[in-house]
């Protein structure tokens, strides 16, 4: 934050300047700017004119309902079986940061997808979405699948490395929930 403050502080006094002496130039019995510019401190100001648009354009990991990953998915191998995730916060490291990956959960069933099922079927994994906020690593290894399965957002859905894609279901999927529960919880 502190970081940005200055950048727009440099930006504005670069701006200033380039009006006063534009001013100046165009106007020849204009008095001179008035200013204690040096020439770092408007080197400064044309560096964060040049990093402002890059900076703006940064992209960071969503959680949430923000987050693409966030909803309810339908499974091709799993025909009418329960798929959520869930993004939340990232966690916290041992140097005290947090981590700059928020962390998923994901809920599931894998049989008898044509009723709601019991709570007790429910399968519930860990995820990881990237920085970039475009894939997520799922901890399939529960289950008896891989540690870290890389999908990556596609369009309107998860695509995994085999070819499967989960398709996110706009409204979510309530009746795959089971009865004793209006939304799963993540823990």
């Amino acid at each position: 934050l502190l970081r940005a403050a200055r950048l727009g502080s440099h930006a504005a006094h670069a701006v200033s300047m380039i009006a006063a002496l534009a001013v100046n130039a165009l106007l020849p019995g204009a008095p001179p700017p008035q200013t204690t510019a040096t020439r770092r401190g408007l080197l400064g100001g044309f560096a964060a004119l040049v990093a402002a648009p890059a900076a703006s354009h940064a992209v960071s990991a969503r959680t949430g309902l923000s987050s693409v990953f966030t909803g309810e998915y339908d499974d091709p191998q799993h025909p009418g079986c329960l798929r959520s995730i869930k993004v939340g916060g990232a966690p916290m490291l041992p140097s005290g940061r947090r981590s700059r990956n928020p962390q998923a959960a994901i809920a599931g069933v894998d049989s008898a997808c044509d009723a709601r099922p019991e709570v007790s079927a429910v399968w519930k994994l860990t995820g990881s979405v990237a920085e970039s906020g475009e894939s997520i690593a799922i901890d399939f290894s529960p289950k008896g699948g891989p540690k870290d399965l890389l999908g990556v957002w596609e369009g309107d859905g998860i695509k995994f490395p085999d070819g499967n894609k989960w398709t996110k279901v706009p409204n979510g999927t309530p009746s795959r929930r089971p009865a004793s529960l209006a939304t799963l919880n993540s823990d």
